[in-house]
């Protein structure tokens, strides 16, 4: 990856370019807080958005959907324009989008109206993801890389936290459509500030003059061994993370019989867990394992040791257990996103970090659709959560075979390059 940078634009900022990318993380991890703030706030407004716009739980869960469905749909295309385009201009384009859709949803007065913004509003949203990501990938050589991917996904929880605290204090003096009204401002001039200070690295875009890329040459990535071994894992963890993230709290209340304050107390514990986690396993990944699929390895197999506890739990069991076991929840379940993302743009085509990963996206983010309904559906269908939390361990074991094949696939290459020189 080419991480010189263009030395004049940063003299600017007075900021040496070996210290500069140190300011890009720092740049990324306030993208995220904003981007996840005014994405969580449609659920931590929701009881209030369902009177307002006179929702029933199947529309209101329809409109959430819409963010969903417009973030996973801008992945691919949002790489390619990042390959093309660059970080700077995409990401000040996906900003000025949240802004604009932010402020039409402020003034939404039905389910159709409002579906509309939201499902653009997630466009923003998912080329946001590609482009921080992509950032990370440009400016930091292979050892510091995951550091730094798990440093700026901690933005994400920033954003949550700071919804979840100051959104419900803020609606006791403003109305609803103007908290929406200003965070379209805060996106806004984000964008402004953003496409001032950021500089992509030389050579990371491709000419935009230059012949389309059609969408069969796309899915020639999914033909390279480690690359779709890759994907098939995040799609994997993405079902495990957010079928834990739905039900945890359900299955505390419902069958272990804990109180919806204690039950929230815990899974808050395992967020705050998995944002530490995600610093530290990209420390590990960077200087103590080699290579990131052990890393991946390990959580996946915390993961299938977490799935069987939570099957095994019962209403006897004390608090300081279950407390005890949100580290682990979330050193697993919620702390392996930088280092997935970081393997998913190191094994992309050379040239198309963004463009792979956002192929590597879109695929997990099926993963976050598809998952908590089917652990849903099996709940209902056994009438029990023992065997969705087995399922649960059960993909986390997918995980670690996958990334297992992964990492000797690597290993077949690295020894057949190395034939091949001394045949040479």
């Amino acid at each position: 990856m080419a991480i010189d940078s263009e030395k004049k634009g940063l003299r600017l900022f007075f900021i040496p370019p070996e210290r500069y990318r140190w300011f890009a993380v720092l740049l990324m991890w306030k993208a995220h807080l904003i981007y996840f703030l005014i994405y969580s706030s449609v659920g931590v407004l929701g009881p209030i958005l369902k009177g307002e716009l006179k929702l029933s739980n199947t529309e209101f869960g329809v409109l959430c959907g819409a963010i969903g469905v417009g973030t996973t749909a801008a992945q691919i295309p949002g790489g390619m324009w990042c390959d093309r385009l660059g970080v700077r201009k995409v990401m000040t384009l996906a900003f000025v989008l949240m802004a604009i859709c932010a402020f039409i949803f402020s003034m939404s007065g039905g389910l159709l109206f409002s579906c509309f913004a939201l499902f653009f509003l997630g466009l923003g949203v998912g080329c946001n993801q590609i482009a921080a990501a992509k950032a990370i990938i440009d400016w930091f050589p292979h050892t510091g890389r995951a550091t730094a991917m798990g440093m700026k996904q901690t933005g994400i929880n920033a954003g949550g936290i700071a919804g979840s605290l100051a959104l419900p204090l803020l609606l006791g003096l403003y109305d609803w459509r103007l908290l929406f009204k200003l965070m379209s401002a805060l996106a806004f001039l984000f964008a402004l500030s953003f496409s001032f200070l950021y500089r992509d690295t030389q050579n990371t875009k491709q000419d935009f003059s230059s012949q389309p890329v059609r969408f069969g040459e796309v899915l020639l990535s999914l033909r390279e061994t480690r690359f779709l071994l890759t994907t098939i894992a995040g799609v994997f963890l993405m079902v495990a993370q957010f079928s834990f993230s739905s039900y945890l709290v359900l299955y505390l209340t419902q069958s272990l019989h804990y109180s919806l304050g204690m039950s929230g107390m815990i899974l808050a514990s395992s967020f705050a867990v998995g944002a530490v986690a995600r610093v530290g396993w990209g420390l590990a990944s960077d200087y103590l394992f080699r290579g990131r699929e052990v890393a991946l390895v390990f959580i996946g197999g915390l993961g299938i040791a977490v799935g069987v506890a939570l099957a095994l739990l019962t209403p006897a069991t004390p608090i300081w257990f279950l407390y005890l076991l949100s580290v682990f929840f979330g050193i697993s379940l919620l702390g392996w996103n930088g280092v997935w993302i970081t393997l998913a743009g190191e094994v992309s085509r050379e040239n198309s970090t963004g463009l792979g990963m956002g192929l590597s996206f879109f695929f997990a983010n099926l993963g976050l659709l598809l998952g908590p309904p089917l652990f849903g559906f099996l709940t209902d269908f056994f009438h029990s959560f023992f065997l969705p939390w087995i399922f649960l361990a059960f993909c986390m074991g997918m995980v670690t075979l996958l990334l297992l094949l992964g990492r000797r696939t690597s290993g077949w290459k690295s020894a057949a390059c190395g034939l091949t020189r001394e045949i040479g």
